[in-house]
């Protein structure tokens, strides 16, 4: 399940966190032990033990000697509401008229997301070009669920962010988004895509979105031109 563009510690406690977050160990929950999520995941105790040690320092779980971890009450700042209170400010943007969809297909599941989606064995791939003023800004592949990719129009795509299309114009609970950040060197196809020099640093932002219930039914894998774009965001000091 683990990406080998970034390191598998941050990857767990994202994974970990995600969990935490959207329900899955509530507050109060004994966590598995160091070495059971090391046998589940098929990494190193270490590799655990770093991780944990980042939720510990969130304030996401108490570690007692002799008992076992524990998830604590959530921080107010991580609850569900806000969290996606938030998500709607950064995914409900609409798209211009230019934007190109470059293909659209069932596919099997790819290899790199093979334990991500363990249930699925196809998925509705969907390629997308989004421009302003006629220059490329990001190049989008989407792993979606068919059930759910056979259904989007056209034109929904060439107009709102998926995560906009899926919560309000298909009515789908969604329950939690795990989200990574990276600044990358393009690779060759998607610097052709955006009209880019080879190895010109973009901003790779990937994400897991699932719906109530637990199950994940869209990946995005977005590269954004980085001369066009900028990431901000704040933090709620008060709560901490």
């Amino acid at each position: 399940m683990f990406s080998d563009k970034l390191p598998i510690t941050y990857q767990l406690a994202q994974h970990l966190r995600g969990e935490i977050i959207r329900g899955t160990y509530p507050p109060g929950t004994k966590l598995p032990t160091e070495v059971q999520f090391a046998s589940d995941y098929k990494i190193s105790v270490i590799t655990v033990q770093r991780a944990l040690k980042a939720l510990e320092e969130e304030h996401l779980i108490t570690r007692k000697r002799g008992k076992g971890t524990f998830v604590s009450e959530l921080p107010s700042h991580l609850t569900k509401s806000k969290s996606l209170s938030t998500l709607d400010m950064m995914f409900s943007e609409e798209f211009n008229n230019e934007t190109e969809i470059l293909d659209r297909k069932i596919i099997p599941v790819p290899e790199h997301l093979s334990n991500a989606f363990s249930q699925e064995k196809e998925l509705m791939f969907i390629q997308r070009l989004v421009k302003k003023d006629g220059v490329p800004i990001s190049f989008t592949n989407h792993y979606i669920v068919p059930e759910y990719g056979k259904g989007i129009p056209i034109s929904q795509l060439k107009r709102y962010p998926m995560f906009r299309i899926l919560r309000e114009n298909m009515d789908i609970s969604l329950l939690n988004v795990e989200i990574s950040i990276e600044a990358m060197a393009a690779p060759i196809d998607v610097s052709k895509k955006l009209n880019i020099p080879a190895m010109e640093p973009v901003l790779f932002f990937t994400a897991l979105l699932y719906e109530e219930g637990g199950r994940l039914i869209d990946v995005p894998e977005i590269y954004f031109r980085g001369s066009r774009h900028k990431f901000s965001f704040g933090i709620d000091l008060a709560s901490r």
